[in-house]
Formats: structure tokens, sequence, C-alpha cells
């Protein structure tokens, strides 16, 4: 054997006989970080939920929505779908969360001669004249 093939089967051996992971030492550093890190987090989530509050609060002073008559006539369409929101007219982003209109939903549109009924499951209903 040639001097470099005995250094390689030399460091081949001293690397096979250490097989054990790197010990972790600082387990309250990583605790505290994913105790800082959930805590963020819920933090993060409190912040959007007032966020959402207050535009509640500012957009309230809507008119109050419709409700169906009480013949609306016969139904030309019925059918069902999801309901994801309303916004301001010429602002996409600008969402309406007043009287429940940001509440995401299943939803089951009725067309009528009097205009279309949403019946939403678990959110207000609304009717659109």
């Amino acid at each position: 054997m040639t001097p470099a093939t005995q250094l390689a089967a030399g460091l081949a051996t001293a690397l096979a006989s250490e097989k054990k992971s790197a010990e972790v030492t600082d387990w309250a550093g990583r605790i505290g970080w994913l105790v800082g890190l959930a805590l963020f987090v819920v933090l993060v989530y409190w912040l959007m939920r007032e966020g959402w509050k207050w535009r509640g609060t500012l957009q309230s002073d809507l008119p109050e929505l419709p409700s169906a008559p009480d013949e609306p006539g016969t139904a030309r369409l019925t059918t069902t779908g999801r309901y994801h929101g309303s916004t301001t007219a010429g602002q996409w982003l600008d969402r309406i969360v007043a009287h429940g209109l940001g509440t995401r939903s299943r939803a089951e549109l009725t067309l009528t001669d009097a205009g279309l009924d949403v019946r939403r499951p678990g959110a207000a209903d609304f009717f659109v004249p």
C-alpha cells in the first residue's frame, strides 16, 4: 500500500468509529426561541383580528341591508356557490365587513323578478334588489 491509500484507509476507519450525532446542549435557548416565535404568531393574529373589528366599526354607518320581499315571485335561476365578500366601488381591495358582509360562507342564490336573494348558512342573509 502506498502512504496515500494508508492515510485514506486510516481516515475512513476513524470516521466510521465515530458514528454518533452532535449533542444538543442549549435546550433552554431552543425552547426560548420556540416560545418567542409562538408569542409573535399569536400577537400577529390578535392584531389582525383587532384590525378587522376596527374596519367594522368604521363601516358601521352603512345602511342596513334590505330584506327579501314576502312575495318575491317565481325563481328564474337557483344555484349554489361560495360568497367571498363585497368591496367598495372602484376599490377592489377595500372589503366591506359591516353587517356580516365580510364573512366567507357557502351561498344559495335565487334570482327572481324582484332581485337576487342570497341565503348563507352560518352568516347573515341579504337581498339585492
